[in-house]
C-alpha cells in the first residue's frame, strides 16, 4: 500500500495577511485577498499576522478539516490527531460498544459469532491506527520538505570569497 501525500491531503502555503476574530482556538484570517472564517488549529494558538504557514487540508479549500501545519520559520510540524489519539478513540469505542455487540452475538448467534465480532473490533482498531499513522507520516514529511521562508531583505548580503572573485575575473 504505497500512498502519496496527494491521496490524503492538500498542502497549502499561505501568508496570514490579517488574523481576526480570535476566540480560543478558533480564528479567521485573510490571505491574498481571500477570507476564511472559523478556522481551528488544534494546539489552541492562532498564527501571528505576517507569518508564513504550510497547512495540510483533508479537502482542497475546506479549512474546517485541517490535518497538520507548520510555521515556515520553524522546523516543527504540528499534527491535529496522532496515531495515539486514534488508538485511544478505538479503545474507548471498544470499551463502550464492544460488550453489547460481542454479548449480543454470543446470545443470539453463538460462540463463534462472538469470537468473530471480537476479531472484527480488533481488526478495525488496528486498521484505523495504521491508517492514521501512515497519513501522519506522509503529511509530516510533506510539510518538512517545504523550505523555510525568509522575510524579504533579511540577512547579510552575501560576500564573495577571493576564489569566487578571481574566478569571476578570469571567466573560469
Amino acid at each position: 500500500m504505497n500512498r502519496r501525500v496527494e491521496d490524503v491531503a492538500d498542502i497549502v502555503q499561505l501568508s496570514f495577511d490579517r488574523v481576526f476574530d480570535v476566540q480560543g482556538s478558533t480564528f479567521s484570517f485573510e490571505s491574498g485577498g481571500k477570507k476564511e472564517y472559523s478556522v481551528s488549529f488544534f494546539n489552541g494558538k492562532a498564527p501571528q499576522e505576517g507569518s508564513h504557514y504550510a497547512v495540510a487540508l483533508v479537502e482542497q479549500g475546506n479549512w474546517q478539516k485541517v490535518i497538520g501545519w507548520r510555521d515556515l520559520s520553524t522546523p516543527d510540524v504540528v499534527l491535529a490527531e496522532t496515531a495515539w489519539d486514534v488508538a485511544y478513540e478505538q479503545a474507548s469505542t471498544f470499551y463502550w460498544l464492544g460488550p453489547f455487540f460481542i454479548f449480543g452475538a454470543l446470545l443470539f448467534l453463538g460462540g463463534w459469532a462472538a469470537v468473530a465480532m471480537l476479531a472484527l473490533f480488533l481488526w478495525g482498531a488496528v486498521y484505523f491506527v495504521r491508517r492514521a499513522r501512515e497519513r501522519n507520516r506522509l503529511v509530516d514529511q510533506a510539510l518538512r520538505d517545504i523550505p523555510p521562508v525568509a522575510p524579504p531583505g533579511s540577512g547579510a548580503t552575501p560576500r564573495r570569497s577571493l576564489r569566487l572573485w578571481i574566478t569571476g575575473i578570469l571567466g573560469l
